[in-house]
């Protein structure tokens, strides 16, 4: 399941699964197809972590935040299209 909440102030994802294993970080090979998104997730978001929160009969969540521009340490520019 994914959950996006967008205010003037962040942008917040969060990703929900039914699997039980904790997330990890594993180290990827330069020709990996895989074992790349956490790492991702922590080089470009603001803030990130594992949900607290279950999401009904989800197991484990991740999310993630991107500060708006005006706020410290920001650079989310959130705009409407359309």
């Amino acid at each position: 399941m994914l959950r996006v909440q967008l205010t003037p102030a962040r942008l917040r994802v969060s990703v929900y699964d039914e699997s039980h294993d904790p997330p990890r970080t594993p180290e990827a090979t330069p020709t990996a197809c895989r074992g790349r998104g956490l790492a991702l997730v922590a080089e470009v978001a603001d803030l990130w972590g594992v949900a607290a929160d279950r999401a009904g009969r989800f197991a484990k969540g991740v999310w993630f935040e991107l500060r708006g521009e005006g706020e410290p340490g920001g650079s989310f520019r959130p705009h409407r299209i359309g």
